[in-house]
């Protein structure tokens, strides 16, 4: 099947067969068990922002394509060389701190952007970038006999993709320290790794279905504009329960006057599948949306060293 976006390198994004308004992602360098690349990061962070954008979308699936290592992500392509900055962000030669921005950082923070749902499905081993990556995602899937790893006090590097940020908030600081500590690969079904996926399957392709299947029950059930109010009341919360309080009611405001509240409620009565009509970005609420302030991340010279 060919890709929707054919001028990103690498990857592969494509309309599901049964319901086109989920948009599947896939890792595209099977030779390679899809390691991950400076073109791959550009593609994916251009692929998921067009996706953000498109109100035709109501939920993204991420996967690998199959290969031989059964590898949803084998981790950084080594064979393209090591960490070190060898000029790239640097002004005469030198390498700057200040202009550096994480590569593995900048695809998480453009996953955990998407204003949609958001589902990985983690259908091979996943190594390094090839598991932060999918941690500013919604829900995760896995393989039950994956191989994962945050394997970067092995390599030398720190905890890149914003996982040090992500992964605490997902499984809990001491989980969170054990993995990065011992950074041993383990299975998808280690007690370590408990609370960081939804659910297991007994093979890659019964794990891509099972993604499918919730991605097409969120398509077909829910409203997207409801879907988007609940994640960043999630992650861009309040900072304490009366403040959440108070962030809540206005979203509850807004949304409970909305014409998705009252096709649901309708609905209801009625016993049957709610049709909501309203999508996102378009018909975010401007009114409240955003209600927190962006951090700029954008790659600059000089400026400070955040």
């Amino acid at each position: 099947m060919s890709s929707i976006f054919p001028d990103l390198p690498e990857i592969l994004v494509t309309l599901d067969s049964i319901d086109p308004r989920i948009a599947i992602v896939s890792l595209n360098r099977p030779p390679q068990r899809n390691a991950f690349t400076g073109e791959m990061k550009d593609s994916l962070v251009e692929a998921f922002g067009r996706l953000d954008r498109d109100d035709r979308v109501k939920v993204v699936v991420l996967k690998g394509e199959e290969n031989p290592g059964r590898a949803f992500c084998a981790g950084a392509d080594l064979s393209k060389g090591d960490f070190s900055s060898k000029g790239r962000y640097s002004e005469d030669g030198v390498p700057t701190m200040a202009r550096h921005r994480d590569g593995g950082g900048q695809t998480s923070l453009a996953a955990f952007k998407i204003r949609k749902p958001t589902i990985a499905a983690i259908n091979g081993h996943a190594i390094g970038i090839g598991i932060t990556m999918t941690l500013g995602f919604d829900i995760r899937l896995a393989w039950e006999d994956a191989k994962i790893g945050f394997v970067f006090a092995q390599r030398g590097i720190v905890t890149e993709a914003a996982s040090s940020f992500f992964l605490p908030k997902l499984i809990g600081h001491s989980k969170a320290m054990e993995l990065f500590m011992t950074a041993k690969v383990i299975p998808a079904a280690s007690p370590s790794l408990t609370q960081l996926f939804s659910s297991l399957h007994p093979s890659p392709e019964a794990t891509v279905t099972a993604a499918l299947s919730m991605a097409r029950e969120i398509a077909l059930n829910n409203s997207s504009i409801s879907a988007a109010l609940i994640k960043a009341l999630v992650w861009r919360g309040a900072s304490s329960p009366e403040g959440q309080h108070l962030l809540d009611s206005k979203a509850m405001f807004v949304s409970g006057n909305s014409r998705d509240s009252i096709e649901g409620v309708k609905a209801f009565r009625e016993k049957r599948k709610p049709s909501f009509e309203a999508t996102v970005p378009r018909d975010l609420p401007s009114e409240l949306w955003p209600w927190w302030s962006e951090v700029d991340i954008v790659e600059r010279s000089g400026g400070s060293k955040l």
